[in-house]
């Protein structure tokens, strides 16, 4: 069966700018939809989250995922199971946070207060690895790496941290602890969201960030992180979301206008030359004129708060502050569909392949699936860091039965039948093995018949070539 690949939405609990017709829900949910038919597939309900809130984990190495939101206005964190449409846990945060972010391996939960400060946890066990002061003023959103290894901040002051994921958990002496491992303060007004390619991580690739000053800027993920290109939006334009295409081909802005512009990574040479017809837009730096953005791809009457890219880059979804979600076809634009299943602000829009564990409302137990994929081992976070966490580190993990891996085993071992190459079956009745005997004696007849032939006609070929050289050399003679 191909995957299924479905959208992750949510939204907030603001009321006042919900102005569509859709029925009213009593409490906002999360939801999920099917990417190409919009049909529903799975709803956990009440779950307010502020913008860069909410995170997710896919099933992966035998474990379960689930869905974590940190709510909005609460020092609280409500996680879901795929398995489960109930809540499966609810931990209390240290204090009301204003983003949150899981690592894509499922190991890191991130969080970021209005005062500056980041908290990082150990998910399976709970521990507090980490507490630091990194903006002196509210932070906006926390995000992750593709690779896991590098947590990036932005903040109400203007500025972007990256920060090592290994030193934030082990610093290498007291007094680099907490300190970044690179910054980028170009932006005059807050920052207010990243983005990032497939290929970014701890050996470089490239980061894009958007700010309240109009401008989007990308930037180099390799020490020292220079400035590559500044993207200037039209004048009164304040830059909301950023959507990059997975190759880094283009990119997507959207403004709280509800305007969003399309802005391609490499533009047609000016020359008459057919080879090399592309070139790279940026790399200049602070040198470079910066460029101007103009005419927008889609116009919306309600702002802008989330986008998001499908995996294929083949339709992009715009979330607004009217609750609604609209899918628009890529690369012509052309508008597909509405979803109106929020009654607030959506908050976070992504996409991803349907976990294997997911119970879907249609479907029926779970106890089944729960017992082959246990859901991960989630430990109630530290509000403290403990002095001595390293040596009282324990770490819980589920195991699958081991008839169950049998089961799971001989399965997938099963599905290589049809690769293994087919053995040919006698056509003559019988028993089987005397008819194989029978054969492989009457081939090893043959192949000795064909040998001794063989034998014969080289020796004659050789008696014809001696007798021919010696006709050649006697007419020679003469």
């Amino acid at each position: 069966m191909a995957p299924q690949e479905l959208i992750l939405s949510a939204c907030s609990s603001d009321p006042s700018s919900s102005t569509s017709a859709a029925p009213q829900q009593s409490t906002p949910s999360i939801h999920l939809h099917d990417l190409l038919t919009s049909t529903p597939v799975q709803s956990f309900k009440n779950s307010a989250s502020s913008s860069h809130s909410l995170g997710y984990v896919q099933s992966q190495n035998g474990q379960g995922g689930g869905v974590f939101a940190v709510q909005e206005r609460k020092g609280i964190l409500n996680i879901w199971a795929w398995q489960k449409d109930q809540m499966h846990s609810k931990i209390h945060l240290p204090e009301k946070m204003t983003c949150f972010a899981l690592s894509p391996n499922g190991m890191w939960a991130a969080a970021g207060s209005p005062n500056g400060q980041i908290y990082l946890w150990e998910i399976a066990s709970g521990l507090l690895l980490a507490s630091l002061t990194a903006h002196y003023r509210s932070l906006t959103s926390l995000t992750f790496t593709p690779d896991s290894q590098i947590l990036i901040s932005t903040s109400l002051d203007s500025s972007t941290h990256i920060f090592l994921v290994s030193r934030l958990i082990d610093p290498e002496d007291q007094a680099s602890a907490g300190k970044p491992y690179g910054s980028l303060t170009d932006h005059t007004l807050a920052v207010r969201g990243v983005g990032l390619g497939r290929l970014a991580g701890s050996m470089g690739g490239r980061i894009w960030t958007c700010s309240d000053d109009g401008t989007v800027k990308m930037w180099s993920l390799y020490p020292p992180f220079p400035l590559l290109a500044t993207f200037t939006l039209p004048p009164s334009s304040s830059p909301t979301c950023l959507a990059i295409d997975p190759t880094e081909r283009f990119f997507y802005v959207s403004t709280s206008q509800g305007e969003v512009y399309h802005i391609p990574l490499f533009r047609r040479k000016d020359t008459l030359s057919t080879a090399a017809e592309y070139e790279a837009v940026g790399g200049g730096g602070n040198a470079s004129i910066p460029l101007k953005v103009e005419g927008s791809v889609v116009s919306l009457k309600s702002p802008i708060t989330s986008m998001s890219l499908s995996i294929s880059s083949t339709i992009l979804l715009i979330g607004c502050k009217d609750g609604t979600i609209n899918l628009y076809s890529l690369p012509s634009h052309q508008h597909l569909r509405t979803l109106s299943s929020h009654n607030g602000p959506i908050t976070h829009l992504s996409t991803l392949l349907k976990p294997v564990d997911l119970i879907t409302s249609s479907s029926g137990s779970s106890g089944g699936v729960m017992e082959q994929w246990p859901i991960m081992e989630i430990k109630n976070f530290e509000r403290m860091k403990s002095q001595n966490y390293k040596s009282n580190h324990t770490v819980t993990i589920k195991l699958p039965q081991n008839n169950l891996a049998a089961v799971s085993t001989s399965s997938l071992l099963s599905q290589l039948d049809d690769l293994r190459p087919q053995t040919k079956k006698s056509i003559s009745g019988g028993q089987g093995n005397g008819v194989e005997q029978d054969q492989l004696e009457a081939l090893l007849a043959e192949n000795k018949r064909l040998r001794t032939s063989l034998d014969k006609a080289t020796k004659i070929n050789e008696k014809m070539w001696n007798g021919i050289v010696d006709m050649k050399l006697a007419n020679g003679d003469q």
